[in-house]
């Protein structure tokens, strides 16, 4: 069961990614650059903090791992797609900006401290500052191009990731999935309400 759980978090990742780069490719939605960048700087900072801990297991966080190839596969595809189209450029809002600086903060305050547990858990706050900053968005936005099977697989796959956090008993996974989890479902509706608008 251990490693079925893994597996699909690892497949429903990869899936929801390559769907996202595709739907992206030939137009279908629109990403915003800048949101794909924070996520993989909040995302690899959880993954490095996570590594240097004592910790560590491939399998464990299987939720964060996903996460990190799911966001480096969809901002290399998003990039291909900027560049074949000539749209390149990134433009970060303030609250962006905001999280970018704080994710630097609590990489100091790691190197100062070495709790790689705690400097964690402040990464994952920075992320729902994010994760806040665009549900504010949607809640005023009038259309999304932002697919909605993204959200949606993404969510199985964190669930999935929670057997392997409840096995290991992994303080890291858990404090990942408690902010990925509830995020995550309040993207969704967000998005599904305003589709259903549109119809």
């Amino acid at each position: 069961m251990y490693e079925v759980a893994v597996l699909g978090t690892v497949i429903l990742m990869l899936v929801s990614a390559v769907d996202y780069v595709r739907r992206a490719w030939i137009r279908e939605t629109n990403p915003v650059l800048a949101t794909w960048i924070l996520m993989l700087v909040m995302m690899g900072l959880s993954f490095w903090m996570y590594w240097n801990s004592p910790r560590r297991s491939l399998t464990a966080n299987i939720g964060v791992i996903g996460s990190l190839m799911n966001i480096v596969i969809i901002l290399s595809g998003v990039i291909a797609t900027n560049i074949r189209n000539r749209t390149l450029s990134v433009e970060f809002d303030k609250t962006q900006k905001w999280c970018l600086a704080g994710g630097a903060g609590v990489v100091a305050f790691w190197f100062f401290t070495n709790q790689p547990l705690i400097s964690y858990a402040l990464v994952q706050i920075i992320a729902l500052i994010g994760y806040f900053a665009t549900a504010k968005r949607l809640l005023k936005a009038k259309q999304s191009t932002e697919p909605l099977v993204l959200w949606v697989v993404a969510l199985f796959a964190n669930l999935c990731a929670v057997y392997p956090a409840w096995v290991k008993e992994d303080p890291f996974s858990w404090i990942y999935l408690a902010r990925a989890v509830p995020s995550t479902i309040l993207i969704i509706y967000l998005i599904a309400r305003i589709k259903t608008r549109q119809r």
